[in-house]
């Protein structure tokens, strides 16, 4: 066993909310943590930046019920189909509403003030180490043919809390952050060029018109788009996840919850903290490295893979025009329990 003082180093590859979250647990309970990230804080990121099914554990282990104060509660979603709303959703406990260029600022100065050591604008390499975890977020693929596109609102009324469009191969997601600010989110099959030229501050609109959701982007022209907050992410795979190889990895890295869900960012919270036990006992000497990551993989298959393989299942049923139409009936007819579904993918 290895005295407090001689508590061996964690390094984190990645500072999204999975790295940081796991920067925050550890040093909660005094293990050296270097984070290395290759951007820079406060950045925007393309995510849904609402929270569900955050569990309390997660809240206290990581230490984020002060971080979480200023989340804005979402109840209830409105879920459309090209111009029409087709059902309203009660979510059985309230989401979370708070932009990823808020939190990941105040979770890195968070673990700045445990006394984390936090690099920024710096790559390293990807070699697995005894020591080391990954947490570099999504792994693009050549194959996937999905985009996600996100910009921030001023002057946008929600028709809800939160909006859901679904579109012909693609779905936009409408949440109210901070600041009434409204985060628009979307998932879209890349498509060939279009004959005018398509710059940074216009791709999001023209995508919601190749997808059908002209409606949609006629309400966010009548807007005020934050042009430093557009994000665009390729390569995007909802695919069960390949063999990752050796080493630990967390988050994005250890499979990709499609967004429809809201969970990607409680996903990537929840496999932080359930990975804080084994690495203090490999830093305390009290596990070999092999052991720990063997522990932290046997919890993530437990908890987190089967949410994450059954929200893979039904994401396609959001995505094609024909079988979208199914499922509207399907909820309509009440022949599909949502609730119960919803508790499924949670």
């Amino acid at each position: 066993m290895i005295a407090p003082a001689q508590m061996r180093p964690v390094e984190i590859i990645g500072g999204g909310l999975a790295g940081l979250g796991l920067g925050l647990g550890l040093r909660r309970v005094g293990v050296p943590v270097v984070l290395i990230e290759a951007g820079t804080y406060p950045r925007h990121r393309v995510c849904g930046e609402f929270i569900t099914s955050l569990d309390q554990a997660t809240v206290d282990t990581l230490g984020l019920k002060s971080l979480l104060t200023d989340a804005r509660e979402a109840k209830s979603v409105t879920w459309f189909r090209g111009h029409d709303s087709q059902w309203v959703q009660r979510l059985p406990e309230p989401a979370l509403c708070l932009s990823r260029h808020r939190l990941d600022e105040k979770m890195a100065r968070q673990f700045l003030i445990l006394g984390g050591e936090l690099q920024t604008g710096k790559r390293t390499d990807l070699v697995a180490a005894e020591g080391r975890v990954q947490a570099t977020g999504r792994r693009p693929s050549l194959q996937s043919d999905w985009l996600g596109l996100k910009a921030h609102f001023q002057h946008l009324e929600l028709l809800d809390d939160l909006e859901l469009h679904l579109g012909d191969h693609a779905y936009v997601g409408l949440t109210k952050v901070e600041n009434d600010r409204v985060n628009v989110c979307g998932l879209f099959r890349r498509r060939g060029p279009t004959k005018a030229k398509t710059s940074r501050q216009t791709v999001l609109f023209d995508q919601l018109q190749r997808s059908g959701l002209a409606g949609l982007a006629d309400r966010l022209i009548d807007a005020q788009i934050d042009l430093d907050s557009i994000c665009t992410v390729a390569g995007l795979n909802y695919s069960p996840a390949a063999d990752r190889g050796h080493g630990l990895h967390l988050g994005d890295q250890f499979g990709l919850i499609p967004p429809f869900t809201g969970n990607g960012m409680t996903v990537a919270l929840q496999s932080a903290q359930f990975a804080i036990a084994p690495l203090h006992r490999w830093s305390r000497g009290l596990l070999d490295w092999t052991t720990a990551v063997e522990s932290v993989y046997h919890v993530l298959q437990r908890k987190l893979a089967p949410r994450i393989h059954r929200a893979q299942r039904l994401h396609p049923w959001l995505l094609c025009p024909n079988r979208q139409r199914w499922l509207v009936r399907a909820v309509r007819s009440r022949l599909l329990p949502v609730r119960a579904l919803y508790h499924l993918l949670h």
